[in-house]
């Protein structure tokens, strides 16, 4: 009796964890599709990291792609879970085992590749210093504007890109980036946006971690689930056998 509580509240469990995981499929799946149509995401994009179009769609595809495996691999899971179907949490276990080291294969790499990506990220924000804000279009300006009023600085390279005509985005009254002598912030955003990014790398790295650990949860679930179901398989087969014997 408590075994099969037991195993109810993993089944359930189980299918709770996929549902949330198809879930963020659709998230990632809707994002991509979102970039991918929106004119004006394709642009800021664009004009933030200069990328080429091919670029930015090939991003999309990606946003898309994982989300479907997402999808997939919810389904098999969810449906695996209620109908307790072998097949499918044997699927599910092995899609799960592969994306945690794919996770695992990403955060080595990103950690490899931090400097590389820092260097990337300066680069495209000073790109956008090459013009003077009146001549930017509309959407970079409010790009522009958000950096400056979120991370509290002035220019992307320096805080003289906008010299003489500074958009209001730089005035400040307080605050420690604040040079209330001129009433402008004094730091350019490349540095405050890189800063923040170190910042909250252990936030990002928290997440990741939950994330393989979540994973890892399911992989064991599963792995409960199917052994299961093959030892309720084995017992009735036992059990049968020893029927007919009886008979």
């Amino acid at each position: 009796m408590a075994e099969g509580v037991g195993m109810n509240c993993v089944k359930y469990l189980l299918f709770f964890f996929n549902f949330l995981f198809w879930i963020a499929g659709l998230f990632l799946v809707g994002v991509g599709v979102w970039i991918r149509v929106d004119d004006n995401a394709l642009k800021i994009l664009h004009n933030l990291d200069h990328l080429d179009e091919t670029v930015v769609y090939a991003g999309c595809y990606a946003f898309i792609g994982v989300g479907v495996v997402a999808l997939i691999v919810g389904f098999f899971g969810c449906c695996g879970a209620i109908k307790e179907n072998k097949c499918m949490l044997g699927t599910f276990f092995a899609c799960l085992f592969l994306l945690l080291i794919a996770e695992v294969g990403v955060a080595i790499f990103a950690v490899v590749k931090k400097p590389d990506a820092e260097k990337f990220l300066k680069e495209g924000l000073d790109k956008i210093s090459e013009k003077k804000y009146q001549d930017l279009d509309t959407e970079l300006q409010r790009l522009v504007d958000f950096f400056q009023k979120d991370f509290k600085c002035c220019g992307m390279n320096s805080t003289k890109d906008w010299a003489p005509n500074y958009p209001d985005s730089c005035n400040c009254t307080v605050g420690d980036t604040c040079d209330i002598t001129i009433g402008r912030w004094n730091k350019p955003c490349d540095e405050e946006v890189i800063n923040n990014l170190n910042k909250n790398i252990v936030y990002i790295g928290g997440g990741a971690l939950g994330v393989a650990l979540i994973m890892v949860l399911g992989i064991i679930l599963s792995c409960m689930l199917f052994c299961h179901g093959r030892g309720e398989g084995e017992r009735g087969a036992l059990f049968g056998a020893t029927y007919k014997q009886f008979v």
